[in-house]
């Protein structure tokens, strides 16, 4: 039997599988207690619903008639899994129905996923294609009209703070959540008497010089994202790099004072909500035709772009100080 379910192809098996019956396992000595629950199974589907202690028990009573050595009693022998238990109050053939059901079901919901998400491949159109919607509209429209949209000479941080801002909001939100998550984790009342390890001298002798220049490059980039390739994530993701790399020159001690992660999280709140204020203003206005805009400015002056430059600010605080959380709490957590 074993060599012919082995010989057996997939489609056999699989049919096998759907009908509700199990996978053949590895040869080995069969379970009692499990054994002894399926002819339980099957005496409560012959003959009718009982307690499993009483089906022991009358079992015990059945062996010690015939002489046989028999299961203790219930009182001196674990009473069933919980799973057993919930099991009881099912009949066999109901819960082997369905199973049959559910696999079935499954298979059938796989298959359909599987056929929208190749019919909507199939009907896309291929890539670089010059007639795809997108190519004619969208990028056209942000190349011709952004600069006059949203008074940025960098078309990359008009879309993503304008066309695209409320996306850049919730992207921002996540990694707050993220953040948060992780703070909520880690942090416990261990990390804030544990003992800081001081500055390396090679590294502080040589953290100090890159240091003002990492930091000062990550707030240009952030400013001057409006203006040039740069913005709120990358300048930020300098920040962050900066802000460990103080840790590590100043000290761990000096760097909690300065800016600890209760701090951090103050700041990332603060952001996000300004975020969310001014692109609220901005929809609000927008939408109801008021004509309260914020001025553009002259495209490429520093103050230009309307709310893309505090845009690009609070974007950037936020994901340096997620950077530095995040490895705050794990340097806490490998001690």
């Amino acid at each position: 039997m074993k060599n012919e379910t082995r010989n057996e192809g997939w489609y056999g098996r699989f049919l096998r599988w759907a009908g509700g019956e199990e996978p053949d396992g590895p040869e080995g000595p069969e379970d009692p207690e499990r054994q002894e629950f399926l002819e339980y199974l099957e005496y409560i589907e012959a003959h009718g619903d009982m307690e499993f202690g009483s089906y022991r028990l009358m079992r015990y009573r059945e062996r010690r008639e015939k002489g046989l050595e028999g299961v203790p009693p219930p009182t001196d022998r674990p009473k069933a899994p919980r799973e057993a238990q919930r099991l009881v109050r099912r009949r066999p053939g109901a819960l082997r129905r369905q199973l049959r059901l559910y696999r079935w079901l499954s298979v059938c919901v796989i298959v359909v996923l599987a056929s929208i998400f190749l019919l909507t491949a199939a009907a896309l159109p291929s890539f670089g294609d010059p007639e795809a919607p997108a190519m004619n509209e969208v990028a056209r429209r942000y190349l011709e009209d952004g600069l006059v949209e949203t008074g940025a000479v960098n078309a990359v941080a008009g879309m993503i703070l304008e066309y695209r801002a409320f996306d850049t909001f919730g992207e921002s939100a996540v990694l707050f959540a993220a953040a948060g998550s992780t703070l909520l984790l880690l942090h416990s009342p261990r990390l804030r008497v544990r003992t800081f390890r001081g500055p390396d001298e090679l590294m502080s002798l040589l953290g100090r010089g890159l240091l003002p220049a990492i930091l000062l490059f990550g707030i240009y980039v952030i400013v001057n994202g409006h203006l040039s390739p740069g913005g709120g994530f990358s300048g930020g993701a300098v920040l962050g790099g900066g802000l460990i790399l103080a840790s590590l020159v100043l000290g761990e001690e000096r760097m909690a004072q300065l800016l600890s992660t209760q701090r951090t999280t103050r700041l990332t709140v603060s952001c996000l909500l300004a975020y969310a204020g001014m692109k609220g203003y901005s929809f609000f206005t927008g939408a109801n035709g008021v004509g309260w805009e914020v001025p553009k400015g002259i495209p490429g002056e520093i103050l230009s772009g309307g709310l893309i430059l505090p845009l690009n600010l609070c974007v950037g605080v936020i994901v340096a100080c997620t950077m530095y959380t995040f490895y705050i709490l794990f340097l806490g957590k490998e001690e």
